[in-house]
């Protein structure tokens, strides 16, 4: 699956054949994840967050974390972030392509 509609994340569920392995590096149960939504940054315009009154004009907001929102099979849903980056986040770019 490539996107839930909102700019910048791309969904990841049990019909790709990355959602074992990325559930594995998350140390999550893949049996009880339904589905995964891995915010993307390839896509993502970052001067559409700067803060106008906090940051010079030349300088443009750049995400420190990833977000990924875990939806489980009990209908629960949970938030993790990833410091960008990091050996967890290589790995989910090396998975994600």
């Amino acid at each position: 699956m490539e996107s839930n509609g909102r700019a910048g994340s791309r969904v990841v569920s049990h019909e790709d054949a990355m959602f074992r392995d990325i559930c594995e590096l998350l140390e999550l149960d893949p049996e009880s994840v339904e589905y995964l939504v891995i915010e993307d940054f390839e896509d993502v315009d970052y001067m559409m967050f700067e803060e106008f009154d906090e940051v010079e004009p030349e300088e443009a907001w750049k995400p420190e974390q990833r977000i990924i929102e875990i939806y489980y099979t009990d209908g629960t849903r949970e938030e993790i972030e990833i410091e960008l980056d990091s050996e967890i986040d290589e790995m989910l770019k090396r998975f994600l392509g």
